[in-house]
């Protein structure tokens, strides 16, 4: 975005999420009940962002914008769905949309492909696929006796205070901070290094690999592979003396708000099935209850109902992009991303609404900057982009001279 707006003499302008950040409806008492959470929604941040952008247009806040200026909204991840819907439902307001690694079909899909696509970029990166299944199976075993729990703590460097391996059961949360260490590795799977979520080198996963190439003859050794993960990403700086496997003890930055909102309208349930699917393990059965029990024991205390839980509210606000409905949106992913399962898995790069797939993409690359390390796809990518948004200027131009005769 800073690279194309001076191109196109155009200002960059990033609109707050309510709830998320500074701006909060309710001050300090905002997280405090589900009556101040309520403001907390998908459509009701549209609403907001449109009211914004028709009071940039006013010609005093943005020197030269008036009603006729168009106006292109960007984003990814989440991001991505906002900037879509946008254009969907305010066309009038939006000219055009960037939605990049946007999961706007996860609604509608199965939940494996995330993990699906997580295993193809590890393997296809160099780890050995066989090692980190069987890392699993060690884990689980070496958690059953209190030797075998002395022996985690000490591989994976775990906070004494907050997250020892105590008792068999909590080797669940060690597992699933590496799968989700694994997870993140594949977001920021970058050529180059990068601090978007932690400090990790350029093509992180292949970095990360070179050390699970072969299935160690160890206990030991096989979890030593797990740990170089979680080391890779959580400490690639070194700078951490211990690591901390227990969210609810360490927790992970998220404030209320996100949680809460997958707790209403952006029910996100990920799960994984095992081999031959991907190489984490089974924990698919029932995910749907046990996310609406964990919703329930996380925000009761705030007058929650489950019936807050509103799985198809997406669906129903917004259908899928369809070009009969609308126009003027391009849908980019990259082929190492996981949430690229949930966004449009087939290109199509003619009609009003536009799907890119591009090799050696991770978690919204296209939006980065530009690097010296960038790879030709993601350059391709951009001045795709770029022509799109002329052209959708172009038609504003035209649609305000053609109303002015």
């Amino acid at each position: 975005m800073f690279d194309l707006a001076p191109e196109l003499n155009a200002a960059v302008v990033f609109v707050e999420h309510r709830y998320y950040g500074n701006s909060k409806p309710f001050g300090n008492q905002s997280f405090s009940s589900v009556e101040n959470l309520g403001y907390l929604s998908s459509s009701q941040a549209l609403a907001d962002y449109a009211f914004v952008v028709q009071h940039l247009k006013n010609g005093k806040t943005i020197p030269g914008a008036d009603e006729n200026t168009a106006v292109i909204a960007i984003g990814g991840s989440y991001g991505g769905m906002l900037s879509a819907w946008l254009r969907m439902k305010y066309p009038h307001i939006i000219d055009g949309a960037i939605s990049s690694s946007a999961p706007l079909l996860f609604f509608n899909s199965k939940q494996t492909d995330h993990s699906q696509i997580t295993t193809r970029t590890f393997v296809d990166a160099g780890c050995n696929r066989k090692a980190i299944e069987t890392g699993w199976e060690v884990l689980d075993k070496l958690a059953k006796t209190k030797a075998g729990r002395g022996k985690l703590n000490k591989i994976f460097k775990l906070d004494p205070k907050k997250s020892l391996i105590s008792k068999k059961e909590d080797v669940k949360n060690l597992k699933e901070y590496v799968k989700e260490a694994m997870t993140r590795l594949s977001y920021v799977n970058y050529p180059y290094p990068t601090h978007f979520l932690e400090k990790v080198p350029g093509w992180p996963v292949k970095k990360v690999c070179e050390k699970i190439r072969k299935i160690e003859t160890s206990d030991e050794k096989t979890a030593e592979q797990l740990y170089n993960i979680v080391n890779l990403y959580y400490n690639y700086t070194g700078d951490k003396k211990f690591l901390c496997a227990n969210t609810e003890n360490c927790g992970d930055g998220y404030s209320i708000g996100w949680p809460f909102h997958r707790c209403t309208e952006m029910i996100i349930l990920l799960c994984s099935k095992g081999p031959p699917n991907d190489f984490f393990w089974n924990n698919c059965p029932d995910s749907y209850e046990k996310r609406t029990l964990w919703c329930k024991s996380k925000f009761e205390s705030l007058g929650y109902e489950t019936r807050m839980m509103r799985p198809n509210n997406i669906v129903d606000l917004f259908g899928s992009p369809d070009s009969s409905t609308t126009s003027n949106i391009v849908f980019t992913n990259g082929d190492l991303d996981p949430w690229a399962a949930y966004g449009f898995t087939e290109e199509k790069l003619n009609g009003s609404i536009k799907s890119i797939i591009f090799k050696n993409g991770a978690h919204h690359y296209d939006l980065r900057g530009t690097h010296e390390l960038d790879t030709k796809e993601v350059k391709q990518v951009r001045i795709f982009e770029k022509n799109e948004i002329r052209k959708w200027i172009k038609e504003k131009n035209m649609k305000k001279n053609h109303e002015i005769i």
